[in-house]
């Protein structure tokens, strides 16, 4: 794969045109907090988040939608319950579940780039324990556009959608996917996808 382009986000908001790609390490909220800071340029956009399911989310979307603010803290709380076992700490996927209400505030869509069939449970319950997660973890690091491997599978909510929900887009997730990311959707619709920050690991 190419050098991939990548952009300091500066102005008030970005092209509605525009699909932005936020490397996340997964090992701090480095990327939410700045990508939270930054989310109102892309109002009335779409924000697509890794980890979390699309039915989760759709509590959410209901929950917003109504009038009582304690409907939107429970829909909050089921989605922190729906991912407490992916691996990473309270810290980092409670940075990520905030990033929803900050996209309410800028009117943004929101969706779920995974999908529970091609969780790692749905991979071990198929295959069973070792063969499941290495299948699992092949599954998540493959770089062919074949519509199965994690980020193609992305690429296929996104292209879809995009003709949906118009406004610039904003996918955060992790940073081994950005690269083919990149590549799938200039090849498949000739759209220039580039990364939001130029560093994704936040200096120390």
């Amino acid at each position: 794969m190419g050098c991939c382009p990548s952009a300091a986000v500066s102005g008030d908001s970005l092209a509605p045109d525009a699909i932005f790609y936020v490397r996340d390490d997964h090992a701090s909220t480095f990327q939410q907090v700045r990508l939270a800071r930054d989310l109102h340029k892309a109002a009335g956009g779409t924000l697509w988040l890794e980890f979390i399911y699309e039915d989760v989310l759709e509590e959410v979307r209901k929950a917003f939608a109504s009038s009582s603010t304690e409907d939107d803290d429970e829909a909050l709380a089921a989605v922190l319950r729906s991912i407490e076992h992916n691996g990473w700490s309270v810290e980092f996927n409670e940075s990520l579940v905030n990033l929803l209400s900050v996209a309410r505030k800028y009117r943004m869509n929101f969706h779920a780039l995974d999908d529970p069939e091609w969780s790692k449970d749905a991979f071990i319950a198929k295959y069973g324990s070792t063969l499941g997660g290495m299948r699992y973890l092949a599954n998540r690091a493959s770089h062919l556009d074949d519509h199965e491997g994690a980020t193609s599978r992305w690429c296929d909510k996104i292209v879809q959608t995009r003709s949906q929900q118009p406004g610039p887009i904003v996918v955060l997730g992790g940073a081994e996917h950005g690269p083919a990311l990149i590549e799938f959707m200039k090849a498949r619709i000739n759209v220039e996808v580039r990364f939001m920050y130029a560093d994704f690991r936040q200096e120390r």
